[in-house]
């Protein structure tokens, strides 16, 4: 049996919450992506899953820079994507957009009694430096975007993370950026929706088998304040903080599990961070202080 979930915020949710007041210290490069062709892959065969069987508990987190996003209608952008999938689609109602905004969404793959998908949206900035995370814990999802933390309902029939993938879905390589083919999906001959790469700058990824951040304690959404780095620990599966020299295409997995991720078609990191001096904010801060002279 599988069951497909999708939770929609309204707009009175997401305001009047305060803006977090803290300083990053600088964590080195980036990894860019053109948006034509270029992606970073993890093979399926050398690596396996992520996420292993029976992991019940989770986050997946990172800061990214988008560019830009879909133009057309039943178009995603693939940031990354396996067991957890992030993503750029065009704007609708539920991410309430203004012009500076895109259509942040994520789909994570869950299984237990039943094997099903959750999928968020919410609005995420243009030309500016975004945190996002997918939390998982005792069947409940959480997710943080930039300031704020949300909480869904229980999942009663769902409490671990899919373990495989249908590859009629999306392929059960890892990649970054885009896949290394066109993907449309399609129901009855109606294409439901076709996966393009990603056009932007990506700082940092972790992949954990813990719940890093608590959740409110209701279905609802509260003030969030993102981790100024990210380290490795005993509960780390996968970490890329792209510092390799500037051109590298060969991503070193600083938590030591060996998880080298591999550049293809000319995706390379960057010493250079763009940097939108138009807005003071929660997301400008990040990308002023990251390039900073070291």
């Amino acid at each position: 049996m599988v069951i497909n979930f999708r939770f929609l915020l309204g707009a009175a949710l997401l305001f009047n919450l305060v803006l977090p007041v803290f300083a990053f210290k600088p964590s080195g490069g980036v990894l860019v992506l053109d948006g034509d062709d270029d992606y970073v892959i993890l093979p399926l065969v050398e690596h396996g899953y992520l996420f292993p069987k029976h992991t019940g508990e989770f986050t997946v987190e990172m800061w990214f820079y988008p560019k830009a996003g879909p133009k057309r209608d039943k178009e995603r952008n693939v940031i990354l994507s396996q067991q957890v999938v992030f993503g750029l689609t065009v704007g609708h109602k539920n991410c309430e957009l203004n012009e500076s905004q895109l259509c942040f969404y994520t789909v994570v793959s869950l299984e237990g009694e039943v094997r099903g998908s959750a999928m968020l949206d919410v609005p995420v900035e243009r030309d500016q430096w975004n945190y996002v995370a997918i939390i998982y814990k005792d069947s409940i999802l959480g997710f943080a975007y930039n300031n704020r933390i949300l909480r869904t309902r229980k999942f009663d029939l769902m409490n671990l993370v899919a373990a495989n993938l249908d590859k009629a879905l999306r392929p059960k390589d890892f990649f970054v950026g885009g896949y290394d083919e066109e993907l449309q999906v399609k129901n009855r001959g109606q294409l439901v929706f076709s996966a393009t790469p990603f056009y932007g700058d990506i700082d940092v990824i972790r992949f954990s088998n813990i719940a890093r951040y608590d959740l409110p304690a209701k279905p609802s959404i509260g003030p969030f304040d993102p981790p100024h780095r990210f380290f490795s620990d005993e509960h780390t599966l996968a970490l890329w903080n792209f510092n390799e020299s500037v051109g590298a295409d060969r991503f070193r997995d600083a938590s030591e599990n060996g998880k080298t991720l591999i550049g293809m078609n000319g995706a390379t990191t960057s010493g250079a961070l763009a940097v939108s001096p138009n807005r003071a904010s929660l997301t400008t801060t990040w990308g002023r202080i990251k390039s900073e002279p070291r």
